[in-house]
C-alpha cells in the first residue's frame, strides 16, 4: 500500500519526458559522453538526496542562441540504457534542431525524441519525411540519406512520407529522384504503402511514362498493392492503381509462382472511359474487376482485356461465386459463355451451384445445370448441392436438381433429409404440366419396333451405312438443339462431329450444322449462341444483318467454302425467292445427284454457286434469313419457309444421291441410311384458338370478330408454313419404319412459347433446363442410340 501511495504522489517526471533545465545545474556534473551540443552526464556524486542520481542526456541550445535554457531529454539510473539512448540521439537530434528551428522548443523536441524512441534507426531524411518538412530536403545533411533504409524495417524516407499521407513531401522526394523501386524488409514497395492513402499520392508515384516494376510486386504476405487497397477498403486507391497499370491477374498468394502463369491483365484504359462501371462495395473482398462487375458488357470487355476469368478473391471465390451472391444472372451467363469454370470451390469448398442452392435461386440452379456444372460436387463438409436443400426449401428447389440427374447422398452422410438421403424416395414437386399435342406414343412405339426389326435383318448385309442427323429451325431456340446434342454426346462419349455421316439443317439448325461440321464443340456452340443473341437481336425487327454476318465470318472464316468441309456431308436448306413458286435449295458440300448424272441446267435463273465456290458464311446467312427477323440475303430466304423440319428432304436427297451413284456405276460410294436422329426446337403448349371464322361483317361487333379471325388465321398460316412437328414428324417416322431405318425424334415439351428472338437469360436457361430434364428422362433411348451409332 505504501508503494502504491508513493507511486501516486511521485513527482519525478517520466524518463523520456523533455524538460527545460538551466545549464548552471550541470557545471559540477561529470561528462560521460559528449557530441557537440548534446551531452550525457554521469549521476551527481553529491550525497544530497535531493540531487538526482541518474545518468542524464541534456541538449544545449546552439551557441548562436540563448544559453540560459537547455533540455533534459532522457534520464536513467542505468548507464547502458543511457548510452543506447545517447547513441540514438547524438547524430540526429542536434542536427535536426539546427535545421528545423521551429522544433527548437519543448513540444518540438519532445515530438522528435518520441519519434526516435519508436524508430531509433531512422535517419535525418526519415525524420524530415515524417514531420513533413519538405524544405529540409534541400539540406545536404538530409539529402545524403534520401535513399537510406531503416535498419529495422527497411522503410525508406519516401515510404515514411507516403505513410504520413503528405502529398507535398511525396512530390518533393519524387522530384529529388528518390528511388521508386525501393522495397522494405517485408517486400513492401512505395505502392504498397500508398495503397491505403489517397489516389493523389498513387497518381504522383505513377507519373512516369511507364509504371515502376514494383507496382505489381507481391510483398512477404503475398499481396500486391492492389490487394492492399482492397483489404483497406480504399476504393479510390483501387481505381487509381488500376489506372496506373496494376495487373489484375496476380492472385494473393505466398510462394505460388504457378499463379502467375496467366497473362497480365490491364484495365486502366477501360476504367478511364467507364468510371462508374464497377461495384465498389465488393472491392474490399479482393479479386479482379470481374468480381466487381455489374453487367454483361463490362464482363465481356474485361475478359477481352485479358482479365483472368477464374481468378479468386480473398475468400477464394471466383467472379461466378460473387455474381451468384449478388443475383446477377446475366453476369453469370456472360462468364460461363467465356469459359469460366463452374466447379471451382471457395475457402469452404462451395461451388457457385452450392451458393445458388443456399440462396434458393432457381434460375441460377437451372443455369449451372445447363452449362455443365458438377451437380454432385462436395464441399469441405462433404455436402452436395442436393444435400444443402433445406426442409423449408425442399418442395421448391429439390425437383430442379433431381430432374437433371443430381444424385442422393452417400450412405453415412450426416443430417440428411428425405430429399437427399441415400434410400429416400422424395424428389420434390414438379411444375404443373402443360397441354401437349395428341398422344401418339403407342403408334410411335409400334413403328419404332418395326423399323428396328427391319434394321436388324439388313445390317449384316450392308457394308457401309449412313447416320443422319436432322436439325430443325427455330431462331434462338436452336439452343435446345445444342442442349440435346450435349446430352447425346455425354452418353456416347464421342464428339457429335464423329457420330454422323450426314447432317441436315434449316435456319438455326443449318447454322449449327455448319458449326459442327467446321469442328466446333457443342460447348463452343452453346457459348456462341448466347453471345450471338446479344449482338444480333439489337434494335427492332427486322434486325440489322451486319452483326450476324460478322459473327458468321468470324466463326467459319471469311473465305472458307463448302467444299473445304470433307465430313460429314451437309444439307443446308434455303429458299430461292426470286421466282414463283419459290423453290427449295440445298446447300451441299458434296456433288449433287444432278451433277453426278450430268443433268444440264436449263432454268433461265442463274444456278447457285457450286460447293467449290459457295462461301460457308453465306450459307449460314441464307438459311437464317427469316422473314421479318432479318432482311433477305440476295435471292435467298430462310429455308424454314419450306423445310423447317428438314428430315423428309434429307431422306429424299440421300435416296436420290445413292440412286445417282448406282446409275453411274459408283455403287461402292453409296451410303444407305442406318439411323435417323431428328431434333426439334421444342413443342409449344397447346392453347385454344377463338374466332377463326372469316366472313362478311353485318354489324360493328361482327367487324371486331372479323379482325380477330383474320389475325388468328394469319397466325395459323405462319405456323403451318413453318411446321416442324405434328404430321411432318409422323411422315418421317412412317417412312423410316417402311425402309427399316431406326428413327428417333427429340423435341421437348416447353412450359411456354418462346419467341425466335428471345433474349432473356432467365427464360432461355429455363428452356434449356427443360430440354436437359427431358433428355435425362429419356436416358435409356439415348443409350440405345449410342449403341446404334457405334455399331455402324
Amino acid at each position: 500500500m505504501l508503494n502504491v501511495l508513493r507511486g501516486l504522489f511521485n513527482t519525478d517526471p517520466l524518463p523520456t519526458k523533455v524538460i527545460e533545465v538551466k545549464p548552471d545545474l550541470y557545471s559540477n556534473r561529470h561528462i560521460y559522453y559528449r557530441e557537440d551540443s548534446i551531452i550525457l552526464y554521469e549521476p551527481n556524486a553529491s550525497s544530497n538526496k535531493k540531487e538526482p542520481h541518474k545518468y542524464e542526456i541534456v541538449l544545449h541550445r546552439p551557441t548562436t542562441e540563448s544559453l540560459r535554457l537547455s533540455f533534459s531529454v532522457f534520464r536513467s539510473e542505468s548507464s547502458e540504457e543511457a548510452e543506447i539512448k545517447f547513441l540514438c540521439f547524438k547524430d540526429k537530434l542536434p542536427v535536426f534542431i539546427e535545421i528545423a528551428k521551429d522544433y527548437c522548443n519543448l513540444n518540438g523536441i519532445q515530438r522528435v525524441c518520441d519519434t526516435l524512441t519508436e524508430n531509433p534507426t531512422w535517419t535525418l531524411a526519415h525524420l524530415a519525411a515524417y514531420f513533413s518538412l519538405h524544405d529540409c530536403f534541400s539540406n545536404s545533411q538530409v539529402n545524403s540519406f534520401l535513399n537510406s533504409s531503416d535498419e529495422t524495417t527497411g522503410i525508406s524516407p519516401l515510404q515514411v512520407a507516403i505513410k504520413t499521407n503528405n502529398l507535398k513531401t511525396v512530390q518533393v522526394l519524387i522530384a529529388a529522384k528518390c528511388s521508386l523501386e525501393h522495397l522494405d524488409y517485408n517486400g513492401n514497395s512505395v505502392f504498397h504503402y500508398a495503397a491505403s492513402t489517397t489516389k493523389e499520392i498513387i497518381s504522383a508515384l505513377s507519373q512516369g511514362s511507364s509504371p515502376p516494376r514494383c507496382l505489381n510486386s507481391r510483398n512477404g504476405n503475398g499481396h500486391t498493392p492492389l490487394h492492399m487497397a482492397c483489404l483497406s477498403d480504399k476504393t479510390e486507391c483501387v481505381r487509381a492503381l488500376l489506372l496506373a497499370g496494376a495487373d489484375v491477374n496476380i492472385t494473393a498468394a505466398v510462394g505460388s509462382p504457378d499463379q502467375d502463369k496467366s497473362a497480365p491483365g490491364y484495365v486502366g484504359d477501360f476504367l478511364q472511359d467507364n468510371p462508374k462501371s464497377l461495384y465498389q462495395q465488393d472491392m474490399k473482398f479482393g479479386g479482379t474487376p470481374l468480381h466487381w462487375s455489374c453487367s454483361r458488357p463490362v464482363i465481356e470487355t474485361l475478359v477481352d482485356m485479358n482479365c483472368n476469368i477464374n481468378a479468386v478473391n480473398f475468400e477464394q471465390r471466383t467472379a461466378l461465386h460473387v455474381m451468384v451472391l449478388r443475383n446477377r444472372l446475366e453476369c453469370v451467363v456472360a462468364l460461363l459463355c467465356r469459359k469460366a469454370d463452374p466447379d471451382l470451390r471457395d475457402c469452404e469448398g462451395n461451388t457457385p451451384l452450392h451458393l445458388a442452392v443456399k440462396e434458393g435461386n432457381i434460375p441460377m440452379i437451372q443455369c449451372f445445370a445447363v452449362f455443365g456444372a458438377n451437380l454432385d460436387s462436395l464441399n469441405n463438409l462433404g455436402q452436395s448441392p442436393r444435400h444443402l436443400v433445406t426442409k423449408e426449401k425442399e418442395a421448391k428447389l429439390l425437383y430442379y436438381l433431381h430432374a437433371v440427374g443430381a444424385k442422393r447422398c452417400r450412405p453415412g452422410t450426416d443430417q440428411c433429409t428425405d430429399g437427399c438421403i441415400h434410400d429416400g424416395t422424395y424428389d420434390g414437386i414438379p411444375p404443373n404440366p402443360v397441354m401437349g399435342p395428341t398422344n401418339r406414343d403407342t403408334l410411335n412405339q409400334m413403328l419404332a419396333v418395326a423399323g428396328m426389326d427391319a434394321c436388324t435383318e439388313t445390317r449384316s448385309t450392308e457394308k457401309k451405312r449412313g447416320r443422319l442427323l436432322c436439325l430443325d429451325g427455330g431462331g434462338i431456340r436452336g439452343l435446345i438443339l445444342i442442349q440435346l446434342l450435349l446430352e447425346l454426346e455425354n452418353v456416347t462419349g464421342i464428339p457429335i462431329h464423329n457420330c454422323f455421316d450426314w447432317i441436315a439443317g434449316t435456319s438455326t439448325g443449318g447454322i449449327l450444322a455448319l458449326g459442327i461440321a467446321s469442328g466446333k464443340s457443342m460447348k463452343e456452340c452453346l457459348y456462341l449462341y448466347f453471345r450471338m443473341k446479344e449482338l444480333t437481336f439489337a434494335g427492332s425487327r427486322p434486325y440489322p444483318s451486319e452483326a450476324l454476318e460478322s459473327i458468321l465470318k468470324d466463326t467459319f472464316g471469311a473465305n472458307t467454302v463448302m467444299a473445304d468441309i470433307n465430313n460429314p456431308k451437309l444439307l443446308i436448306t434455303g429458299c430461292l425467292a426470286d421466282r414463283k413458286p419459290i423453290e427449295l435449295h440445298l446447300f451441299r458440300n458434296y456433288e449433287s445427284p444432278n451433277d453426278i448424272l450430268n443433268v444440264q441446267h436449263t432454268s433461265p435463273f442463274e444456278p447457285p454457286p457450286a460447293p467449290e465456290e459457295q462461301l460457308v458464311w453465306n450459307v449460314g446467312r441464307a438459311t437464317g434469313a427469316a422473314p421479318t427477323y432479318f432482311r433477305a440475303f440476295g435471292r435467298f430466304l430462310d429455308g424454314g419457309l419450306i423445310a423447317n423440319n428438314p428430315t423428309l428432304d434429307a431422306l429424299t436427297e440421300i435416296h436420290e444421291y445413292n440412286t445417282a451413284l448406282r446409275a453411274v456405276g459408283r455403287e461402292s460410294e453409296a451410303s444407305p441410311l442406318s439411323i435417323v436422329v431428328s431434333l426439334g426446337t421444342g413443342l409449344i403448349p397447346v392453347t385454344p384458338v377463338h374466332g377463326l371464322d372469316v366472313f362478311r361483317p353485318e354489324s360493328l361487333w361482327d367487324t371486331t370478330r372479323l379482325v380477330m379471325g383474320i389475325s388468328s388465321f394469319g397466325i395459323l398460316l405462319v405456323d403451318q408454313a413453318t411446321a416442324s412437328d405434328g404430321r411432318v414428324v409422323d411422315r418421317a417416322r412412317a417412312w423410316c419404319s417402311t425402309i427399316g431405318v431406326p428413327y428417333f425424334r427429340f423435341s421437348p415439351q416447353m412450359s411456354e412459347e418462346i419467341s425466335m428472338d428471345e433474349k432473356s437469360d432467365e427464360t432461355l436457361c429455363r428452356m434449356l433446363w427443360e430440354a436437359k430434364a427431358y433428355m435425362h428422362a429419356n436416358i435409356n433411348t439415348l443409350k440405345e442410340i449410342s449403341d446404334l451409332l457405334g455399331a455402324v
